[in-house]
């Protein structure tokens, strides 16, 4: 086994051995450990200062180990970065800056730590300055806004420190540097710094500007989405053009999706109000844009159409969407601008209902259906459609006509049998444009010993109707079901009144429950099983398997998950926590700065200082 030099100071041994650091030397039974174990990269320090910068990605395992004679308790993640800095400081009593957080690289400087550690080298207690940020709930709104004025203390300032003492051979670990001060409108009141009333989202796509894919850009006080002024082109756009001025250009981000008129827009880079972009995408067309012409933010499928009519999933059950978080968490002052890391929850998912039973009892494949053979029989479906005046209205009434094979009349004994047969002209229908089965997924299969005809789509209008039309109908026939005044005798609910006949629809669909019993306390839970989850990096999972993605700073997701599938979602934004690592000077979301100095008056301490960005 290899090992790194070994440093002793006063009683402490620091020992470096493979890829760990074990700090404080032999470890006395019965005292806690923890471990930075180094998968990659350089692990060794020198007295003073130690900086990896660019490297690439690494990881670092951290462990937290308390033993006890109770048992012992671990806590073990891992941390993904790509620098690695390090200090080791002298303290006197004078107060010492160790580190910075800005997003422009320095000595010492980290935008978005991954850890950080302070150890007391020495056995002389330090004190320890943590500088963070002010935020408000100012009353006037409902929304977290950054207090850019402080007037308690000495002076005028956003700043509030906190100070700690660290004994000797102790340490301080934190996972990230996100920590604000946060100030609650009402004494009385405890409040989140990332539950922003205004700001929380619980919507399904399809209630958000009635149904449409796109929702308009509003200027607006923080407090309310979707009201005040629209934001607007500022200039006439040529069909040729790719650098359109508008009025505001801090509501964009790179790669946003944007809608003018019906033509779809990328934007691809911003300056100040101008607006970089791609034209005519997703099957829109490149058209001439008038000054004042409103923008919208672009939240469809990225993998269908524009003009698709459902925000949904496509064929294979994958979804990308490019603008604001379905029109959600951007603000023009950035100052709470994004998603908070960690609360974005889809779904569920349309999944259950679209289909129609037949009402049959204990058939098996090899029965025989009564039907003649060789003869031609007809009936009508619909898909994906519901209208209560009958078929007359319904745009996708399609005739199903199949004949009987000579010898094969069993349900589904072989692939000339009925359901084939049947099952044949659905997936025919599916490439004919003019047919109302275009494009739509339709299965029929024996289930429970009975006949269920289903949409394979998984939006909020999945619904299957049929009915009997003029010419050889199979209803009646064998043990194919009877017909009431022409009606097929399914297992569904009578609509119509229109001319030619009335229809049968099956059960519509619907969504998992968002919460269930627990069998066995009865207690009422989450219904895990109906969501993904964000985990607070960015992954979206679903049953602990990664299945998709989210940027807190723009809002763009995108997931793999059920085919052909509408949904609800959960985010929250307008808060102190929204977005991503802000410097702004009114919005700085972060640790400031960290600083040390020694408690005692004749002797020094000393601390190391480990930050992984």
């Amino acid at each position: 086994m290899a090992y790194g030099k070994k440093k002793g100071i006063g009683n402490t041994v620091f020992d470096w051995h493979g890829g760990s650091q074990w700090w404080g030397g032999t470890k006395p039974k019965n005292e806690p450990r923890q471990e930075l174990i180094w998968s990659s990269g350089n692990s060794g320090y020198g007295d003073g200062s130690n900086q990896s910068r660019g490297s690439g990605a690494k990881t670092a395992m951290v462990s937290l180990s308390l033993q006890t004679p109770e048992g012992d308790y671990v806590c073990r993640t891992g941390k993904v970065y790509n620098d690695k800095l390090s200090t080791i400081q002298d303290l006197d009593t004078s107060i010492i800056k160790l580190s910075t957080f800005d997003k422009d690289k320095g000595s010492l400087t980290v935008q978005n730590a991954r850890a950080i550690v302070i150890k007391n080298l020495s056995n002389i207690t330090a004190e320890i300055f943590i500088t963070v940020h002010d935020w408000k709930n100012d009353g006037t709104t409902t929304t977290d806004v950054y207090n850019p004025l402080d007037v308690g203390g000495g002076g005028a300032t956003p700043l509030r420190t906190m100070t700690m003492l660290l004994q000797g051979g102790e340490f301080l670990y934190l996972p990230n540097n996100r920590i604000i001060s946060y100030s609650q409108n009402a004494q009385a009141t405890f409040e989140s710094g990332t539950n922003s009333a205004a700001g929380r989202v619980a919507k399904e796509p399809k209630d958000i500007n009635s149904g449409n894919e796109y929702v308009l850009i509003h200027n607006f006080d923080g407090s309310t989405y979707f009201s005040g002024t629209d934001v607007q082109i500022a200039e006439d756009v040529a069909i040729s053009e790719l650098d359109i001025n508008v009025q505001d250009g801090d509501w964009f981000k790179a790669n946003d999706l944007i809608m003018v008129g019906s033509e779809v827009m990328r934007v691809q880079s911003v300056a100040t109000n101008t607006l970089t972009v791609q034209r005519g995408l997703l099957g829109s067309a490149e058209v001439a844009h008038s000054d004042d012409d409103d923008i919208a933010f672009f939240f469809g499928n990225e993998h269908l159409p524009f003009d698709n009519g459902k925000c949904m999933t496509d064929q294979t059950g994958k979804f990308k969407q490019s603008g604001a978080f379905f029109g959600y968490g951007r603000t023009v002052n950035k100052f709470i601008d994004g998603i908070v890391a960690g609360s974005v929850a889809i779904g569920p998912f349309y999944t259950q209902g679209g289909y129609l039973d037949w009402g049959l009892q204990n058939i098996k494949a090899s029965d025989k259906t009564g039907l003649v053979a060789s003869t031609t029989y007809t009936f009508h479906i619909v898909v994906d459609e519901f209208n209560a005046g009958g078929f007359d209205s319904v745009s996708s009434e399609t005739a199903i006509a199949f004949t009987t094979d000579a010898s094969d009349t069993t349900f589904a004994g072989s692939s000339n049998a009925v359901i084939p047969k049947i099952q044949a002209r659905f997936d025919a229908l599916f490439y004919d444009a003019s047919s109302g089965l275009f494009n739509k997924k339709v299965l029929i299969s024996l289930r429970n010993g009975d006949i269920r005809v289903q949409s394979l789509s998984n939006h909020s209008e999945t619904i299957v109707g049929i009915g009997n039309v003029s010419g050889t109908s199979p209803f009646g026939v064998g043990r194919f079901p009877a017909l009431a005044s022409s009606v097929p005798s399914l297992q569904g609910s009578e609509h119509g009144g229109g001319t030619t006949d009335t229809i049968v629809y099956g059960v519509a669909s619907s969504k998992p429950q968002e919460t269930i019993e627990d069998p066995v306390t009865g207690k009422t839970i989450q219904n895990l099983n109906a969501f993904l989850l964000d985990d607070g990096n960015g992954n979206l999972l679903h049953n602990g398997a990664t299945v998709g993605s989210i940027s807190y700073i723009t809002g763009h997701c995108e997931f793999s998950h059920f085919p052909n599938a509408e949904f609800k979602i959960y985010a929250n934004t307008l808060s102190a926590h929204s977005g991503g690592e802000k410097y702004l000077a009114q919005s700085f979301n972060t640790i400031q700065d960290l600083r040390a100095r020694s408690v005692n008056t004749k002797a020094d301490s000393k601390v190391e200082l480990l930050l992984l960005g």
